[in-house]
């Protein structure tokens, strides 16, 4: 894959675990926003007094319930990439040593 090799300073170990990292992060905002919500508000509003009476309205919570469905489906996807990009890297080094011979 041509796109894999566009940014080579960036291992591909370390894209991966970015990937997983997305994946889980979204597990956590799908399936507990409320949570999710308040950890993320924690760093943004620490330099506000009486920041822990905010409450978050219901689209929002159902916008971040969204979000974490797709930072799950793009970690996943990113996942699904890497590991398909190390297979046809493999089968074309073969293809390569086969034509060689």
């Amino acid at each position: 894959m041509v796109m894999l090799n566009k940014c080579p300073s960036m291992g591909g170990k370390c894209r991966s675990a970015g990937y997983a990292w997305l994946a889980l992060n979204g597990v956590l905002y799908a399936l507990a926003p409320r949570l999710a919500l308040k950890m993320s508000s924690k760093m943004l509003t620490m330099g506000f007094e009486n920041a822990d009476e905010l409450e978050p309205r219901e689209w929002y919570q159902d916008a971040t319930r969204a979000t974490g469905v797709g930072m799950i489906a793009t970690g996943l996807a990113g996942l699904a990439f890497e590991r398909g990009g190390e297979d046809s890297q493999g089968d074309a080094e073969a293809d390569e040593a086969g034509t060689a011979a």
